[in-house]
């Protein structure tokens, strides 16, 4: 018999994208948490107090999704969520920084703020605003981090080695290359895995690992006496990318009602909100993309990876669908808009396309998947 995607239950066991948010104490770490996800966190700082972390999860602003509700007018709206994780440190000036690695394990990616204010009421724990100088200690820290882990790691495989299991020597032989990686002051994202490699990988938590974005914490005018232009230089010579905001201007703005907030970010001239800009600039990091099912019941975002067949898409919904799969029904939402919001229309230009299994999927199409069972 065919069921269309719209006639069956969802999985409900749908699982966010998780971003860590990082950084030295002082840096304003958990105002940027608290400006994403419009929490109210204390923000006087863990500085050497603990390293305890919070969690929050936030519906992802998506215009499209706002006006495909205008038009079906749902009983049900259901955005893509983005966990972050604010995660706690300590750090006394000659020592190490003390992450809560507990709250690292499972995040897709680091968001790592990097103070680039003044402030004497706030002390930096190193006595100093240097950005760059900010950079390369964490990213320092970061490495030492995963080289305590693999030491660990090979301390405890000695005795499965001394009995010749093979796949303990495979492990340590790897263990050792990505030792030397991180030796040479090399992140281990940048090591080129095989798949083996990456089997190894699995079994870890390597923070140099973790794709990262830096998020530069300005003052509400930013002070012309704090080097950024240095860090800047350093991080786009290395690929990496980075965002510069307010982290106090950005908590007030998301702690307004809703229906103010356009005119305060008008009269600042921000042209968007630090949320958004950070979702976009992490979907784009991680390869994710969105794609949506519609109908009066339920309009819907489902988040995916950029290289997701349409089965995989499927599978998202529900096993059932995947396992049942015969066509997806495929319009995007651009053509959508093009043809009056009218599927009938779409339909007559030709616009809504049958598509197979292999089919990958794109941002913003609007999907009705045929399947059997």
């Amino acid at each position: 018999m065919l069921i269309y995607s719209s006639e069956l239950n969802h999985n409900h066991n749908e699982v966010s994208v998780k971003a860590g948010i990082i950084g030295l104490p002082q840096c304003g770490k958990t105002t940027v948490f608290n400006a994403m996800t419009n929490m109210k966190v204390t923000v006087d700082g863990y500085g050497g107090k603990g390293v305890e972390s919070h969690v929050a999860a936030v519906k992802v602003p998506d215009e499209r999704m706002d006006y495909l509700a205008s038009v079906y007018n749902p009983k049900k709206l259901t955005y893509v969520d983005m966990t972050f994780v604010d995660i706690g440190c300590k750090k006394k000036a000659n020592e190490r920084s003390e992450f809560d690695m507990a709250s690292i394990r499972g995040l897709d990616m680091l968001a790592v703020v990097i103070r680039a204010f003044r402030d004497e009421a706030v002390p930096h724990p190193l006595d100093r605003i240097n950005p760059l100088g900010d950079v390369e200690q964490l990213q320092s820290e970061f490495l030492l981090e995963d080289l305590a882990l693999i030491e660990t790691r090979l301390e405890r495989l000695e005795k499965d080695i001394k009995r010749n299991n093979k796949d303990a020597v495979k492990e340590r032989d790897y263990l050792f290359e990505f030792q030397k990686h991180l030796e040479d002051e090399k992140p281990l994202r940048t090591y080129p895995l095989d798949s083996e490699g990456e089997k190894v990988f699995r079994g870890f938590q390597f923070l140099t690992l973790k794709p990262v974005l830096y998020i530069f914490n300005t003052g509400e005018t930013p002070d012309k006496t704090v080097d950024l232009q240095s860090a800047k230089a350093y991080l786009e010579n290395a690929g990496i990318p980075y965002i510069i905001l307010s982290g106090n201007l950005e908590m007030e703005i998301a702690q307004l009602p809703e229906e103010d907030r356009a005119l305060f970010l008008e009269d600042l001239k921000i042209d968007e909100p630090a949320l958004s800009k950070f979702i976009k600039m992490s979907f784009s990091l991680l390869n994710r993309c969105v794609f949506f099912t519609v109908g009066p019941d339920e309009v819907r975002a489902w988040e995916i990876t950029s290289t997701c067949t349409a089965r995989e898409a499927a599978g998202k919904i529900h096993s059932d669908i995947a396992r049942g799969f015969i066509r997806a029904e495929v319009l995007s939402y651009s053509d959508y808009r093009a043809c009056g919001d009218s599927y009938q229309s779409a339909r007559s230009k030709g616009l809504v396309r049958l598509e197979g299994k292999e089919y990958v999927v794109k941002d913003g199409d609007m999907i009705e998947f045929r399947f059997n069972v």
